[in-house]
């Protein structure tokens, strides 16, 4: 094969989980669909649970843009702290069977798929993943080198720190959106009562709360809005905001949708459109915001100010409170009485025709993609035999006594990376930060291995005592005790913010310093 075999037009598109049908896998989605379009030959693969089933919505959207797709058994991660490389070594091989039937000129996938990347690099063929997560710390673990040879996001901010951090190609690739779902929408006019969307599942980092809040602060100072909130919201987070509501006398005036389909019909009855999140790339629903012509309000996460600039095609926050939204509001409000508005929003379509039309996006992609093929055939890099990376752990644990049981090295998958770093320190101290299940998991993982490696206890905010031999200490006692490494176990999302916020603040460096035992949220 050569670099001019992209000519064959054969296109394999990898989604992420079964039945989280979010804005990853809709991008990933267009995308297949634009290129289609554009006479290549596409196939998308879902990925199934263990039950062998996956979310409807990917047939109806499939059968909607009249994508043919296939289905098989494949685990991804949005951050490395995620990776199951056992896995992956396992699943790799139902992806390579899959590749062989399907021979791709270039493969294109969604989050972290390191099934994917092995089974691409053992058959020689490109593989593009879409990633919109992490930050730029994680790069220096990558002992496997498992991570991606090629990237791209949805904004510069992200795109930027992938390539800069792997040193790989990485390019922005915007959201594109379909101008005939769009509505035609003339004159915004003056509501009694202004009826606010917000769009996204249910979750802290995108902080529907803070929105919530800031309605309330609303209906406080006798202006009437109502906010109706579209995304699922099955989860603890959905809960907590559905609490908020009741307890502060909201209900009615914030409406829960839920999941929906339709997402066109709640954009032709919003006055203004709110997006809260803290981490984002860049977040598809501000363009279909712009398409819909919807004034937009939102915070300056990530990429959102590379082409959403305040008081010219939308407002932009000052922070991710509820009275940073607020006083956004307020400059809408202005804007309305000026008769400013539709100004406003025609500027903000225009930004969408020039950056998200399918025509725009798939010029941008078709390129990247021979850039790709160019640079990968180019290299002549040879394929890659998947059982040196067998090899490589199964001599790691085996020198260490670890048994050789499958899934404890599944488990073992962080101190994998870990081990390497604190072998080379002389403070060889470590404290496990969080004294309950996720601790105890930790400790196991420690005590499988931890010949090297001085256990000095656990540190805990809300306990005191021992816990399985080792005692608890506060973090001021942590700190006193000059350890050299951290591994955070916690899995609240808040908390585990605070006590990075609290290592950073002491000198401690992610990932040299410290550690995540589970995922944790891009830092704002």
């Amino acid at each position: 094969m050569g670099a001019n075999e992209i000519e064959s037009k054969k296109i394999i598109y990898f989604l992420d989980f079964p039945f989280d049908v979010g804005g990853s896998n809709k991008v990933l989605l267009t995308q297949a669909y634009i290129m289609g379009q554009r006479g290549y030959q596409v196939k998308v693969v879902i990925p199934n649970d263990k039950k062998g089933e996956h979310s409807e919505e990917y047939d109806r959207i499939c059968s909607e843009y009249a994508l043919e797709y296939l289905t098989a058994n494949y685990t991804v991660a949005t951050c490395m702290e995620e990776i199951d490389i056992m896995a992956a070594l396992e699943e790799y091989q139902i992806i390579a069977a899959l590749l062989k039937e399907n021979f791709p000129a270039v493969i294109h996938s969604v989050q972290l798929n390191i099934a994917v990347e092995l089974a691409a690099r053992e058959l020689g063929i490109p593989h593009l993943m879409n990633i919109y997560q992490t930050d730029e710390q994680v790069f220096c673990i990558n002992w496997l080198d498992v991570y991606p040879q090629y990237h791209s996001a949805d904004s510069f901010f992200m795109s930027e720190r992938w390539g800069k951090g792997l040193g790989i190609l990485s390019k922005c690739i915007r959201v594109a959106y379909d101008s005939n779902k769009a509505n035609e929408r003339n004159m915004h006019n003056k509501r009694i009562n202004i009826h606010i969307l917000s769009s996204g599942a249910l979750c802290e980092h995108k902080n529907q709360l803070e929105c919530i809040k800031f309605v309330l602060r609303c209906r406080e100072n006798g202006y009437a809005v109502k906010l109706t909130i579209i995304g699922n919201d099955q989860n603890i987070y959905g809960s907590q905001c559905k609490k908020y509501v009741e307890a502060n006398g909201l209900q009615g005036i914030v409406q829960f949708r839920g999941f929906v389909s339709n997402v066109e019909d709640y954009y032709a009855d919003a006055d203004l459109f709110i997006l809260a999140s803290r981490v984002e790339s860049y977040p598809g629903v501000i363009v279909e915001s712009m398409a819909n012509r919807i004034p937009i309000i939102s915070t300056p996460v990530a990429g959102v100010p590379e082409l959403l600039r305040d008081g010219e095609n939308g407002f932009l926050t000052d922070g991710y409170m509820a009275e940073n939204i607020y006083d956004a509001f307020l400059r809408y409000l202005r804007y309305l009485q000026l008769n400013r508005i539709d100004s406003l929003v025609e500027n903000a379509y225009c930004t969408y025709l020039q950056y998200h039309t399918f025509q725009k996006v798939g010029e941008e992609l078709e390129q990247y993609y021979r850039v790709i093929m160019d640079d990968f055939y180019s290299q002549k890099r040879s394929c890659l035999d998947v059982n040196d990376i067998k090899w490589k752990l199964e001599h790691f644990i085996f020198e260490r006594g670890i048994a050789s049981d499958w899934q404890k090295m599944s488990k073992l998958w962080l101190l994998y990376h870990i081990l390497p770093i604190m072998e080379q320190k002389d403070n060889k101290k470590l404290m496990i930060w969080g004294a309950g299940f996720w601790g105890h998991e930790v400790f196991d993982w420690i005590h499988l291995v931890g010949r090297q490696i001085e256990l000095m206890g656990f540190v805990d905010s809300y306990k005191r005592g021992d816990y399985l031999g080792f005692p608890i200490m506060s973090s001021e006692e942590a700190f006193r005790n000059e350890c050299g490494t951290f591994i955070i176990a916690v899995d609240d999302v808040k908390s585990r913010l605070k006590i990075m916020n609290d290592l950073d603040w002491h000198g401690k460096v992610r990932n040299r310093d410290y550690f995540l035992a589970l995922n944790a949220p891009i830092r704002i």
